[in-house]
């Protein structure tokens, strides 16, 4: 046996050591099996993660309206804050629907607009004139754009999905704490399912009140200024922009585009798209600088550069409803993985401060 120790031959791992690698080795292979699946299978999973981020709503409403009226019945304020959620996703589907291929249609309309615009351009500088198909080598971003709202009916579709999906979450809800119970050997454990429990439903609370506070101003600047300026549709538009808000970081700054090329296909000139731009791009510097930084503090605890990548993750993995809700499935994977210690070095990653347990309610 003598024969087989040399100098450079590593002592195997042995004891703890050992079956924290296997561990850490197994929990890695999980994940990339898991990230395959969610990609394979996004059309099913997709309306899934959006049933269940809709349940986490209802479920903080609902803890919303306990505390504001505690002598209402519990089952009549879990039917009002239901019936709140569904009627605002339905009335967002159905707009998207309606709206969106007349929308299309202008959109369409752009690229000559463009391409006259790109003419004088290069005539200023002495070069000569190219088209938008030339500049995107044969594709017309502005036709892909408004075919995206063309088939806006196809949301139907999914929105048929998720309710669908939200209707068995919402059946088998009473019977998950007694699941939970029995799924768990020692308190200690449930108690830890709870604790992970309890900071996903906080932070979905706080990032759903915070980003549709700032949403909702954003597109309240951009429908009065689209609305004195004669742009219509106004309110469609602004209802775009308060979609795109809730994507971190890049959202607001690229929804407020949507307004000035919708300008720019009323009335072709860049006139009105830089006055858009300026007022909408300053009112959205001031709100994501200013207002929302006093108001949010370092709640959400991620660190940006993970919030960043997080939007072409979740995206990848789950469409646009993954971009959407990147935020929350990021804080997601952060409190899950804080309480293994083979993946705490993943949240602590995340995390902003190094810290990715807070201390939560309970309630």
């Amino acid at each position: 046996m003598r024969l087989f120790r040399g100098r450079g031959t590593a002592p195997p791992l042995t004891g703890l050591a050992g079956l924290s690698a296997v561990r850490a080795a197994v929990l890695f292979l999980a994940v990339v099996v898991a990230g395959v699946l969610v990609r394979i299978f996004q059309e099913i999973v997709s309306p899934l993660v959006v049933a269940t981020f809709l349940l986490l709503l209802i479920d903080a409403l609902s803890q919303d309206l306990n505390s504001r009226f505690p002598s209402v019945p519990r089952l009549l304020r879990g039917a009002a804050a239901g019936s709140l959620i569904i009627a605002s996703f339905t009335a967002v589907i159905l707009l998207i629907v309606f709206q969106g291929p007349p929308f299309a249609g202008q959109i369409a309309g752009i690229e000559p607009h463009v391409n006259v615009l790109i003419a004088q351009v290069t005539a200023m500088v002495g070069q000569p004139p190219i088209t938008v198909r030339e500049v995107f080598r044969g594709a017309d971003p502005t036709a892909i754009f408004g075919e995206v709202f063309a088939t806006a009916r196809g949301a139907l579709t999914y929105a048929t999905l998720v309710m669908i999906y939200l209707g068995f979450l919402l059946a088998s809800r009473q019977e998950f704490s007694a699941k939970m119970d029995r799924l768990y050997d020692t308190e200690h454990h449930r108690e830890q399912a709870r604790r992970v429990f309890n900071s996903i439903r906080n932070a979905v609370e706080q990032y759903v009140r915070l980003v549709t506070f700032k949403a909702l101003l954003i597109a309240v600047v951009a429908y009065l200024v689209m609305l004195a300026m004669g742009i219509h549709p106004a309110l469609f538009v602004a209802f775009l922009v308060f979609l795109s808000a809730f994507v971190p970081i890049v959202g607001a700054f690229a929804g407020a585009m949507i307004p000035a090329l919708v300008a720019l296909a009323q009335f072709g000139d860049l006139g009105h798209p830089g006055i858009i731009v300026v007022f909408l791009g300053g009112a959205v510097f001031l709100i994501d600088n200013i207002l929302m930084p006093k108001l949010q503090g370092d709640q959400l605890n991620i660190d940006p550069l993970l919030v960043l990548i997080s939007i072409g993750f979740w995206g990848l993995m789950l469409g646009p409803p993954g971009a959407l809700l990147s935020t929350p499935l990021t804080v997601t994977v952060m409190a899950v993985a804080a309480e293994f210690d083979g993946a705490r070095w993943l949240a602590i990653l995340i995390s902003r401060d190094g810290q990715p347990v807070k201390e939560v309610r309970s309630g």
